[in-house]
């Protein structure tokens, strides 16, 4: 590197061009948020349009991921009621539930005894003096069984049912079978959602570049007679759509964000009344920036796709 007369390090042409390079671009960047509040009210009318957009398939993400949360919950709490036959006295069930909480599939067994049984359905009907009304009690010992993670349930139920003393095996769980199915729907529409939602933020952004383009038309065909290259009538264009995608997104991801905060005491209130503590979460950090920064780049992408069109009709 050569010393200048004072003493001091010549810059390089290289970082002269980087330096010169960046100011462009800042000043394109900064420029294009002004264009946007030197016309508040189209420019206010396309964000919102933008950002609800961007709400629908964040909002179904939101609601598939918390009912995921659920799900897993009640997974876990998933029992098998086994039935005795109803000359199974005490020592005999509990000999049984005893033996089976040895197994390996077997993680938990809890013996339910038939007056317990009968007050469970006593309060679930809300019956009074259920017990008094009836000369016996009709219900059998009941061992509550709750398999291990990763049990295979047929195989299970198949062993107990073959079990000395067992009258039936209840077990549900195509409930959560169809939960799941429902879950993978939900899923794939999300993707599809966000996939077509994402092409639609690019086509609004485009039409709203393409209005602005209309609106400078002399002042770019001047530019481009003077000289302007088509990168720097472009860039301009470039930023607006970035800009546009960025505030649209923010808007979206305040959107579902205050949309569960209105949501939080309803949730709340409900979770109570099942004995439960189930709150909403917000999405993920990676889902937020995903969110603003796929809506800036479909932005880019749309004004690219539209500044490139003009700019071929000027220089065929």
């Amino acid at each position: 590197m050569a010393r200048s007369r004072h003493g001091g390090m010549e810059a390089l042409p290289g970082a002269a061009g980087v330096r010169a390079w960046a100011r462009r671009h800042a000043f394109s960047f900064l420029s294009s948020l002004g264009a946007l509040t030197r016309q508040p009210i189209a420019s206010a009318m396309t964000l919102v349009v933008l950002a609800v957009a961007l709400t629908l398939p964040t909002a179904l993400h939101v609601t598939l991921d918390n009912v995921s949360r659920i799900s897993q919950n009640w997974e876990r709490l998933d029992t098998l009621s086994v039935f005795l036959d109803q000359d199974v006295d005490e020592n005999a069930a509990r000999s049984l539930g005893s033996r089976i909480t040895l197994w390996d599939e077997v993680a938990a067994v809890d013996p339910i005894s038939p007056e317990i049984g009968l007050a469970e359905v006593t309060g679930q009907l809300q019956i009074e003096n259920l017990a008094d009304s009836l000369p016996d009690n009709p219900l059998p010992w009941v061992l509550e069984i709750t398999p291990e993670t990763g049990t295979p349930i047929p195989t299970l139920v198949n062993r107990l049912e073959r079990e000395a003393g067992v009258d039936t095996v209840v077990v549900d769980l195509k409930w959560l079978e169809r939960l799941d199915a429902m879950l993978d729907v939900i899923s794939q529409l999300v993707i599809l959602l966000a996939a077509l939602f994402a092409v639609g933020v690019a086509f609004i952004i485009a039409n709203t570049i393409r209005m602005d383009i209309q609106n400078r038309r002399e002042e770019i065909e001047v530019m481009a007679l003077v000289g302007a290259t088509p990168a720097f009538i472009r860039r301009p264009f470039l930023y607006t759509g970035l800009w546009y995608g960025l505030i649209g997104g923010t808007l979206a991801w305040l959107i579902v964000r205050f949309g569960l905060i209105a949501l939080a005491g309803p949730i709340a209130d409900l979770s109570g009344s099942y004995d439960a503590n189930f709150s909403l979460q917000p999405p993920a950090l990676e889902i937020i920036a995903l969110l603003i920064l796929g809506a800036g780049l479909f932005g880019i992408l749309g004004a690219w796709l539209v500044v490139n069109q003009h700019l071929k009709r000027i220089n065929p």
